[in-house]
């Protein structure tokens, strides 16, 4: 009678890893939430732009460093211009 190690369960399903960053785009402030698994890619979760509603990202792009993130972040707030 054995219990079922949950442990090992919740320990293959690691949580990403949250960051936030602020930034500005032809003069919209935005917030940009950008995720990553540990040793993996980055991916920009939600985009917070004064006065709009949230941009959400497909999900289906990533970046293998924060930085490229952050770059694709603003070009997406920047392209609203156009």
């Amino acid at each position: 009678m054995n219990p079922e190690p949950e442990e090992a369960e919740d320990q293959e399903e690691a949580e990403p890893i949250e960051e936030y960053v602020p930034g500005v785009a032809n003069g919209r402030h935005y917030m940009a939430r950008l995720c990553h698994l540990p040793d993996g890619p980055w991916y920009i979760d939600v985009i917070h732009v004064e006065s709009l509603p949230p941009l959400h990202d497909s999900g289906e792009r990533t970046w293998p460093t924060r930085q490229e993130a952050v770059q694709a972040a603003d070009k997406l707030v920047a392209d609203l211009a156009h």
